[in-house]
């Protein structure tokens, strides 16, 4: 009797391990200035032309550059602090099913909150005005580990959930 419970709940573990495993999500995250000026800071390098190419179908800012690109694997259920820089801060959740919770916080002030769907390769665009006619965006993608090519498709949203007129 021992030896089928032992066994019954070394089994009932190992699934429960394999289960969170698969529920873990690896995330890319950048956080992107967009400007019709050119490019005055060096450490600001031009986003792959791919995702530019996207930007500017969408967005009217002549320049796009990468302020911050990080990966992280995001456990189930779990909150998940990404300094972006100085100014952005996201808290991220997995949520499950692909989904995430996101509450992007702007110079110590909440800009945005929103639950979405990642379906990679696709990316989620959040974004927002800043001083001078700029513009921050931040770019969300789940990595299929099987598979990590960009997106053929970009998901856009403003600060307020709803899709932008530029």
């Amino acid at each position: 009797m021992h030896s089928m419970f032992r066994t019954i709940l070394a089994v009932l573990f190992v699934t429960s391990a394999v289960v969170a495993r698969g529920a873990d999500m690896k995330l890319e995250a950048r956080l992107i200035w967009g400007t019709s000026d050119d490019k005055t800071d060096a450490k600001c390098k031009p986003i792959d032309p791919e995702l530019a190419g996207k930007l500017h179908g969408m967005f009217k800012w002549k320049n796009y550059y990468e302020i911050t690109n990080q990966n992280e694997n995001l456990t189930a259920n779990k909150l998940r602090t990404l300094k972006m820089s100085d100014q952005c801060t996201l808290q991220l959740k997995n949520v499950g099913g692909s989904r995430i919770e996101v509450n992007c916080i702007g110079q110590g002030k909440e800009v945005h909150k929103g639950a979405y769907t990642l379906d990679p390769p696709k990316w989620l665009v959040l974004g927002g005005n800043c001083d001078n006619n700029n513009a921050w965006f931040i770019a969300l993608r789940a990595v299929d580990p099987k598979n990590s090519i960009a997106s053929k498709v970009i998901t856009k949203k403003t600060a307020d959930g709803f899709p932008s007129g530029n």
